[in-house]
């Protein structure tokens, strides 16, 4: 059954919708490789990040309860890891899809056969290109150049994937429904540098989440990329480390729910806010 969007024009899923949304997903990626000096600081950031924390704070072990501290690189990368989903779900991808409708993009795609949904694929492929590519070299840095002991187990490295996967993709709504509001493409990427920045110092990102005050750390427990912070660090930190959480407890059960709630909200809002101009 097909829907239909504000405008009038069919979005439902048609032949070759899959086909069409593929070779958006290459076009943008090839788009997107063109411009490396934008690409190297996409994915390197977390990398650069991650060296200037070992940098400030020194390579030796002293991260942690005594008996079994962890060095600086170790203990921020979870909250790296975190932080590249709402930078390649929200502010990067959000910044894409407000270029296409000021620069005349969906228009032009508007007028061709392609589907709304494959559009969707094509964005939502870069996305995944940008956020993979951070992700592995991130996780290549901390093991060889930080020398970070990374999980062996496959429950912690499936629970990092759903984390990785559903964080992102919450976020990448969320920021195609902030595109579609925005006054101009300008607006779109500079407003979405405010929210990454405060949720990052509000998450546990930076700082130990319990250290915040309790107010910020209420306003905290609302938003997904606190709590895939935390479930980061119930993959990537050793035992005992939950008991500088709150409750003393990784609650990663309530990472799933809060998560998968905004997931649902943000597929609501681009549902609503989105349009496809019609055909002519």
């Amino acid at each position: 059954m097909s829907t239909t969007v504000a405008s009038g024009r069919e979005t439902g899923w048609k032949p070759g919708t899959l086909r069409l949304g593929a070779r958006r997903v290459i076009t943008e990626v090839r788009a997107f490789n063109r411009d490396g000096l934008s690409l190297g600081l996409i994915l390197f950031f977390p990398v650069a990040m991650m060296a200037l924390f070992s940098t400030v704070f020194g390579s030796e072990p002293t991260f942690g309860p005594p008996g079994n501290q962890i060095t600086p690189a170790h203990y921020y990368l979870p909250g790296m890891l975190a932080l590249g989903t709402i930078l390649s779900g929200f502010q990067n991808l959000s910044g894409y899809v407000a270029a296409d409708r000021f620069n005349g993009g969906i228009k032009r795609l508007a007028g061709t056969p392609l589907p709304v949904i494959s559009y969707f694929i094509g964005k939502m492929g870069i996305t995944l290109y940008l956020i993979l590519g951070q992700t592995i070299l991130l996780l290549l840095a901390a093991q060889f150049l930080f020398g970070v002991d990374l999980p062996s187990s496959a429950g912690a490295w499936l629970t990092f994937v759903w984390l990785l996967v559903l964080g992102t993709a919450a976020w990448s709504l969320v920021g195609i429904a902030f595109a579609c509001i925005a006054k101009s493409a300008e607006s779109a990427a500079t407003l979405a540098v405010l929210p990454v920045l405060l949720l990052s110092f509000t998450s546990g990102v930076y700082f130990p989440f319990s250290q915040l005050p309790d107010w910020l750390q209420t306003f905290a427990n609302l938003t997904p990329l606190r709590w895939t912070a935390s479930g980061m660090r119930s993959v990537f930190l050793p035992a005992g480390f939950e008991a500088a959480e709150p409750g003393q407890t990784w609650a990663v059960g309530v990472s799933v729910v809060v998560i998968l709630m905004w997931l649902a909200a943000g597929l609501v809002l681009t549902r609503l806010v989105f349009k496809w101009p019609p055909q002519k």
